[in-house]
């Protein structure tokens, strides 16, 4: 395992949060209300975790991104009663602030929103980049780039804590260590609160 990490990037969706329902009622919701057919559950699965420019090229291309992020913003708290938070969030900021780890959070939604999502879950990261931050979304790694430029932290001194293909992916490509979340990287863990067994923190 590497040393120490001077910086932990987490993603949103599946790690911070669990609002793979909330997404599939915002998408349908979306989809009718600008004039499309329903996503299928399997097509859901398929697309879960990609960009709002992505969910626009391949679920309402008849509309532009600035449209398809102004109706998430409108009607993702609509569907709260599908957001389950780890009760463990807090814990893993507080802890990483108080070791001196600086935090981010870099995911495909859109800022504004993720901004209202992180703090509802509890969460204090030192940077969010956000869909649109960055010139390309993941899987490309330039959100992760960026974030450990705002956070002055090398690369090679950063984990990305995901639960995703785009995760992993654009982690391998900027070279950082890539924790995943129920799934396979250079380290695993089944939740978030492991991050701090793995630092050595308990």
């Amino acid at each position: 395992m590497r040393e120490r990490p001077r910086a932990i990037l987490f993603d949103l969706d599946g790690v911070l949060i669990d609002s793979y329902a909330v997404w599939f009622h915002l998408l349908n919701q979306t989809a009718r209300e600008l004039g499309y057919g329903e996503i299928s559950r399997e097509l859901y699965r398929a697309s879960w975790g990609q960009s709002t420019l992505a969910d626009r090229d391949r679920f309402f291309p008849g509309h532009s991104v600035a449209d398809v992020e102004s109706f998430y913003q409108e009607h993702y708290f609509e569907h709260l009663a599908h957001l389950v938070v780890p009760g463990e969030v807090p814990e893993v900021f507080r802890w990483l602030r108080e070791e001196r780890i600086a935090t981010a959070v870099v995911t495909n939604t859109q800022k504004s929103l993720a901004t209202s999502i992180v703090e509802r879950a509890g969460a204090a990261p030192d940077v969010i980049v956000g869909g649109g931050d960055a010139p390309r979304g993941k899987p490309a790694p330039d959100s992760l780039l960026l974030a450990s430029r705002l956070l002055n932290v090398e690369p090679e001194y950063a984990w990305m804590v995901g639960d995703t293909t785009f995760d992993r992916d654009a982690a391998r490509d900027a070279r950082i260590w890539f924790v995943g979340v129920r799934m396979e990287g250079d380290l695993r863990v089944e939740a978030v609160g492991e991050i701090l067994d793995l630092i050595g923190s308990r």
